[in-house]
């Protein structure tokens, strides 16, 4: 738990000592009639209008927070910034023990999920479980056939993608519990960097199609802005 609140609050550290030279926000979700105007990765200047139409849901990502609008209305973009600072002061500042420790960081894998994950330093990687309480351990199986066995202690949710089974951009891996025979796929992008704030990641996330990080990122956002 320790080691989970150290990983967020060097995130949110990062991403706060950028938001003074961010004034821009990013669209990270769009529904309705006015999708096309708002896509997933468009990012506005502080000064813009959002012009939204009955039924629109957008969420826009600040430089500490996300917000959700609904049609219809016009919305400042600038007011979203703001109200993004605001959270830094209050929320971020404030996040219960409970709530880091059953949120991995963007940047871990969450094993009991597949789909694309964007690695910006396959050294470091590490694989998350939900689950902790007893020892554990998955078989992963490369493209090529290479597999390795990783394993969990009991009370441990983070431990090291294995050495021996190197990280290749755009390949793909097989993740198999022996218990339960349950199996997931892994498929990888290599970014260059961490990105150093919340819409930096947003938009690397949406150019390289990591959803469910993406997910994660505007969920821990949005509760930041509560």
């Amino acid at each position: 738990m320790r080691a989970k609140q150290m990983l967020w609050g060097a995130a949110i550290a990062i991403a706060l000592s950028s938001t003074a030279a961010l004034a821009n926000v990013v669209v990270v979700k769009s529904l309705g009639p006015s999708a096309k105007s708002y896509p997933p990765g468009k990012t506005l200047p502080e000064s813009a209008k959002i012009s939204l139409q009955g039924g629109d849901i957008v969420t826009v990502l600040g430089p500490a927070s996300a917000q959700t609008l609904r049609g219809p209305g016009s919305f400042d973009a600038k007011q979203v910034a703001l109200a993004s600072a605001a959270g830094q002061r209050g929320r971020f500042g404030a996040l219960r023990a409970a709530e880091v420790a059953h949120n991995p960081s963007i940047w871990d894998i969450d094993v009991s999920q597949g789909g694309k994950i964007c690695v910006t330093d396959a050294s470091k990687l590490q694989m998350w479980r939900p689950d902790s309480e007893t020892a554990a351990t998955v078989q992963i199986r490369a493209d090529d056939g290479t597999s390795r066995e990783l394993s969990w202690a009991a009370g441990s949710s983070l431990t090291a993608w294995p050495a021996a089974l190197p990280i290749k951009n755009g390949a793909s891996y097989q993740v198999e519990w022996p218990d339960t025979g349950e199996k997931s796929s892994l498929s990888f992008v290599t970014v260059p960097g961490t990105p150093g704030d919340l819409v930096g990641a947003a938009q690397v996330l949406i150019e390289n199609g990591c959803q469910k990080q993406l997910d994660l990122l505007v969920e821990s956002a949005s509760k930041a802005g509560r």
